[in-house]
């Protein structure tokens, strides 16, 4: 009687426990896939395109979609605009709703223990074009079994973890060209980050190093500098020191809101004249708005 008693009661907890668990099944009685699509917020390209519209996911890019800070899944555009994970899409395993996040990165970036280590003293960039360290995060979203789009689009769509800084160098007084200039250095910049795949957030270090760049070529009277991808860091000035014919010249550029700011692009206009340098305020553009900044330098 004892043990009758006893089994009822087990029974009545598995049963119990299932109905909790249990997944509305489909028409067909199939498991729930996960539906997703995604998009770069527009207010934040990665790429502004020559003809003046900004890059978008292109057929063959990949994001990994993150289930409830757990799973993580490929998902690959196709060419009709469909995300597709292969044979290996998320199933919802309960009725209830799960958060999702996702990431993008450049197709040479690895992972490591689900950690990207990010170091800007080097700014590679891939075959497609992309500085590897400009990644890319949505914000969480819920999806569930009766409604399973995952929407990483219009607010939830993907942005920029890292701030950008460019800059644009011109032939002032005294100077013809720009055929002279070797290269420029930000100095005393925090360097190192890491990048947690699974909570799609990003950790700046305390490493702080000079970031040198070397240019050639730069022939005319303007030049426009690869943007450089940088840790989003409190800092009230850029360093800049720019070295032509031989010579260092060096600046001091207020940077706006007391830091550089993930999501924003910071672009500075640099006149290197034969007294010194000027650099304009910053002007925000392709990423985020926001004020500018401006400062002076000597030789």
């Amino acid at each position: 009687m004892k043990r009758s008693i006893l089994f009822t009661l087990l029974a009545a907890g598995l049963l119990a426990g299932c109905e909790y668990n249990e997944v509305k099944p489909t028409p067909t009685g199939d498991p729930v896939a996960a539906e997703v699509t995604a998009s770069i917020n527009q207010a934040l390209p990665r790429v502004e395109a020559g003809d003046g519209q900004f890059a978008r996911f292109a057929a063959g890019d990949v994001i990994y979609v993150v289930a409830g800070g757990v799973a993580i899944h490929d998902y690959t555009l196709q060419g009709d605009g469909s995300w597709s994970a292969g044979d290996n899409p998320y199933y919802f395993q309960s009725a209830g709703d799960v958060a999702f996040r996702a990431w993008y990165a450049d197709p040479a970036v690895a992972p490591a223990d689900n950690v990207i280590a990010i170091d800007t003293r080097t700014q590679p960039t891939g075959d497609n074009g992309w500085n590897r360290w400009d990644i890319l995060a949505t914000p969480q979203v819920t999806a569930s079994a009766t409604a399973p789009q995952i929407n990483f689009t219009g607010d939830d769509a993907f942005a920029h973890v890292m701030a950008q800084v460019s800059f644009v160098l011109r032939a002032g007084d005294g100077i013809a060209d720009l055929a002279a200039l070797t290269g420029y250095t930000l100095k005393g910049m925090i360097t190192d980050a890491t990048f947690d795949t699974q909570t799609c957030t990003l950790a700046a270090g305390d490493t702080t190093s000079d970031i040198a760049v070397e240019l050639a070529g730069a022939s005319d009277a303007e030049h426009a500098c690869a943007p450089l991808i940088l840790v989003p860091q409190a800092v009230g000035t850029l360093d800049l020191d720019v070295a032509y014919n031989g010579q260092t010249y060096a600046a001091s550029l207020d940077v706006p809101d007391g830091g550089l700011q993930a999501g924003y692009s910071y672009t500075y206009t640099v006149t290197i004249s034969n007294t010194g340098l000027d650099a304009n305020a910053a002007e925000i553009s392709s990423w985020l708005p926001g004020e500018g900044g401006q400062g002076e330098a000597t030789l």
